[in-house]
């Protein structure tokens, strides 16, 4: 099993109402198709558990706004644990990376309640990364983010146009699959985050549909949100 990665990638994210979603989702319905996650109605269930070392590295780290920066998490989508994903997040400035490996239920569990030492059993050097996190630096896991997400594709420069919507956050415990009833919303359900990614240019038919530069750009990290409860 081996990793699967990108090279750096543009990242643009904005606060948007319901109303600019609603009339954003219609316009690029009839030009871009939904993602592969897509179920009916073009919505899915995001699930992530975020890792943090005991003196808050990644957390500190994106509040302060550093260029380079890294964080950890598990995800998962409809509460089905089929698709399990071990997920780094890298940032470059305004620039960003993912890159991830397939888990199953069994190393899932086995990192959250253990120590992880089935990370070892996969060809993945993202995998023996993280074992090192958890076993040497300390991370464990610290929060879950839930929300619903409608995500628009195009093969141009790979782009990738989010809609995330009804962000919740763990008031208490950090497994995605047995939490999710103490989940609290950590930003107004009246507020969506527009996520606006792609790969050397956003062509201009997308960017026209897009809402206009009275839209201000935020960080808008669902990590820092799901701290608040923690």
């Amino acid at each position: 099993m081996q990793d699967s990665g990108t090279d750096y990638r543009h990242e643009q994210k904005y606060y948007i109402t319901l109303t600019q979603a609603t009339e954003l989702t219609d316009r690029l319905s009839k030009v871009l198709p939904f993602d592969r996650y897509s179920m009916a109605g073009g919505k899915y269930l995001i699930s992530s558990v975020y890792f943090d070392t005991l003196d808050d590295r990644s957390l500190e780290g994106t509040e302060a706004g550093l260029l380079k920066r890294k964080k950890y998490r598990i995800r998962a989508y409809n509460h089905d644990d089929s698709f399990i994903a071990l997920e780094r997040k890298t940032k470059r400035g305004p620039l960003g990376k993912k890159e991830s490996v397939r888990i199953n239920r069994q190393i899932y569990d086995d990192i959250m309640y253990k120590r992880g030492d089935s990370l070892l059993s996969l060809d993945s050097d993202l995998a023996k990364e993280f074992y090192h996190m958890l076993n040497v630096e300390g991370y464990r896991p610290i929060t879950v983010v839930e929300y619903t997400r409608r995500a628009f594709v195009s093969d141009i420069s790979n782009v990738r146009i989010t809609l995330d919507m009804n962000i919740k956050g763990s008031g208490a415990g950090v497994d995605m699959f047995l939490d999710s009833g103490s989940l609290v919303y950590t930003v107004p359900p009246c507020w969506v985050v527009l996520e606006v990614k792609y790969d050397h240019f956003l062509p201009d038919h997308i960017r026209g549909l897009l809402p206009d530069a009275s839209v201000m750009q935020s960080s808008c990290s669902k990590y820092v949100y799901g701290r608040t409860f923690t």
